[in-house]
């Protein structure tokens, strides 16, 4: 009895020091965030059922808020006017990346080719790693990639001479629920031909357009400038699959212990 007790204390101090550095890091470190290697099947729907997310650890995500983001455009006055968590994964064929928006208003009516100015995600993809060149008057390097999905669930490719032959590739999709919503996108490989998942990464930044009544507020995760991809940072790609969740596995432990010393 004495040694399950001892037992139990010494889990119970090892879930609140996880929960502590759980709630102290604010999402990767470095400028970098690292995609587990998936072996199951991502439906596109908006939902994350499959996404297993309680499994991931804060390597694995970006937590994007007023503190640690770069407003470059507007204002965003909170977490509820904005913040999103943005995960990644991939297999041996795709990258998928979804996020989870809090929002406290949602635009949605601009059409296609213009989604930019509506609520969205910008996905920014440098597919050799070597930064170069992108800008809004043309002269962009081929390997690097502006992909934005709307709170619609419609994805558009920008700053790529390519970007119509990449948008017939890309599946994207979109839930809401009140005005917060969940996105989606699956990125085949073959979309961007530079990329060799053995180097390991990827030059990678996200932004989000917060649109509140037409007025375009801009967050940025790495950066002040969203298109220069010297400011990007990395994903890198983990042959590990998806880590189990220390305190999930803890909560589980402590509960089995707790039994047994009941008994």
């Amino acid at each position: 009895m004495k040694r399950s007790i001892i037992t139990i204390t010494i889990y119970i101090v090892c879930l609140m020091l996880v929960s502590f550095a759980k709630q102290s890091l604010a999402g990767p470190s470095g400028g970098v965030i690292i995609a587990p290697k998936f072996s199951g099947k991502i439906n596109i729907d908006g939902a994350l059922e499959e996404w297993q997310l309680q499994r991931f650890v804060d390597d694995n995500k970006i937590f994007l808020t007023k503190k640690n983001g770069f407003i470059n455009s507007g204002t965003i006055d909170n977490d509820g006017d904005f913040s999103a968590v943005v995960y990644a994964l991939y297999d041996n064929d795709n990258l998928y990346l979804s996020a989870e928006v809090t929002d406290d208003a949602i635009d949605k009516g601009n059409a296609n080719g213009n989604n930019w100015q509506n609520d969205c995600i910008e996905i920014w993809i440098d597919g050799a790693n070597d930064a170069g060149t992108m800008t809004d008057r043309g002269g962009n390097d081929p390997d690097n990639y502006q992909l934005n999905v709307d709170v619609k669930g419609e994805p558009w490719v920008y700053r790529n001479n390519d970007a119509q032959n990449i948008l017939k590739k890309i599946n994207s999709s979109a839930k809401v629920v009140g005005t917060n919503y969940t996105l989606e996108v699956n990125i085949p490989f073959s979309a961007i031909p530079e990329l060799d998942i053995k180097k390991g990464s990827i030059g990678f930044s996200i932004s989000f357009v917060d649109s509140d009544k037409g007025v375009w507020n801009h967050i940025l995760w790495q950066g002040e400038i969203e298109h220069e991809p010297s400011q990007w940072g990395d994903l890198k790609f983990s042959s590990k699959a998806l880590a189990v969740n220390l305190i999930d596995e803890l909560s589980t432990t402590w509960g089995s212990l707790k039994n047994k010393v009941l008994r």
